[in-house]
C-alpha cells in the first residue's frame, strides 16, 4: 500500500489518511515498534521507535503515536517553522535541517509525541513512512489500520463505546 495508490482509490479526490489502533485486537507484541526503529535508525530498539505500545489503564495495550492532527499544535509552537503539514496527504513532518531542538513541539503536543532524536539535538516523530507505514505491514493481529481521516473518526467513535 502506498500513498499514491491509496489516494487513487478515492477517484481523484485527495483524502488524508491516518493510522488507527484497535486496542481490542492488539496483542502487545511490539512489532510495530521494531519496524519503526528499523525504518528510521536501521536497528531494532524499542527506545528508538517513534510509536510506543504501553500497558493500558484497564488491561490490554495502548499504542501511543502521532495523530497527524488536523490543526497541529506542534506546528503552531515551532519558532522556526520546521514543522509542516502537507495539505494533500495530511502528514505532519519535521524538517531536520530547520529544527533547532528547542522542544516547543514536545510541550505543545497534547500527547507529547515529538521526542529528541538520539545523538542529535533535534526532535523526531512519525512521518507515516512517506505514505507506506511499516508498522501496519508487520501487525499480524491487524490492530493497526491506515484509513481515511473520516473512516478513522468512525472507528475511534466505535472504540470509545
Amino acid at each position: 500500500m502506498t500513498a499514491d495508490t491509496d489516494i487513487a482509490e478515492y477517484a481523484g479526490n485527495p483524502v488524508t489518511r491516518v493510522i488507527v489502533h484497535d486496542p481490542d485486537l492488539c496483542t502487545g507484541c511490539r512489532q510495530c515498534m521494531t519496524a519503526c526503529s528499523f525504518k528510521n535508525y536501521q536497528t531494532y530498539n524499542y527506545d528508538l521507535s517513534l510509536c510506543k505500545v504501553i500497558n493500558g489503564p484497564n488491561g490490554g495495550f495502548v499504542r501511543v503515536y502521532c495523530q497527524h492532527c488536523e490543526d497541529p499544535m506542534c506546528m503552531a509552537a515551532c519558532p522556526v517553522e520546521a514543522i509542516k503539514k502537507d495539505e494533500a496527504t495530511g502528514f505532519v513532518t519535521i524538517d531536520k535541517m530547520l529544527c533547532i531542538g528547542c522542544k516547543a513541539c514536545m510541550w505543545a503536543c497534547p500527547t507529547s509525541i515529538p521526542q529528541m532524536q538520539r545523538g542529535l539535538k533535534i526532535t523526531a516523530k512519525c512521518d507515516m513512512c512517506g505514505g507506506d507505514p511499516d508498522c501496519i505491514k508487520v501487525c499480524s493481529a491487524r490492530a493497526i489500520k491506515f484509513v481515511s481521516r473520516e473512516e478513522g473518526k468512525k472507528i475511534v467513535g466505535r472504540l470509545k463505546r
